[in-house]
């Protein structure tokens, strides 16, 4: 069962448009973003490529790469307690850096096909889940979720 979001779409399909309107717009986007975006957003929406957190406690950069379980590959996606505050680091450049996606977006992003047309409604999504990623760390939980 799913649940209808503030803008009609199915809760199920939010992912699965954000990532469309990702590949559409992150050739445009500055590379150090595009990086964490990309490495933010693969393992909640697809699961596919490994992600490496861009610095450590104190500030160096750091090339921890972050090995998830296997899940069935048709349903789940899951990050263990282990590899949420590496996705919480990857939070944290993308949503300093968050308003330098709108341009792009605004310019690149193929608002006449399929459903999340608005920048604001993508933001919401990204932020929605930087929010599930900060609480899970704060707990010491992992996240669970639907693949696309």
């Amino acid at each position: 069962m799913s649940s209808k979001t503030d803008s009609g779409l199915d809760s199920k399909q939010l992912p699965f448009w954000a990532g469309e309107r990702w590949e559409e717009i992150r050739a445009f986007v500055a590379p150090e973003v595009r990086s964490a975006v990309d490495r933010f957003i693969d393992p909640l929406f697809w699961g596919g490529l490994e992600y490496m957190a861009d610095r450590n406690d104190e500030g160096a950069v750091a090339n921890v790469s972050v090995v998830l379980p296997p899940a069935p590959p048709d349903h789940l996606l899951w990050c263990p307690p282990e590899a949420v505050p590496s996705l919480n680091l990857l939070w944290d450049s993308i949503d300093a850096e968050l308003a330098a996606l709108r341009e792009p977006f605004e310019r690149y992003a193929r608002v006449d096909l399929g459903r999340m047309n608005d920048f604001d409604e993508f933001a919401k999504l990204l932020c929605g889940w930087g929010n599930v990623i900060g609480e899970a760390q704060q707990r010491g939980w992992g996240v669970v979720g639907l693949r696309c």
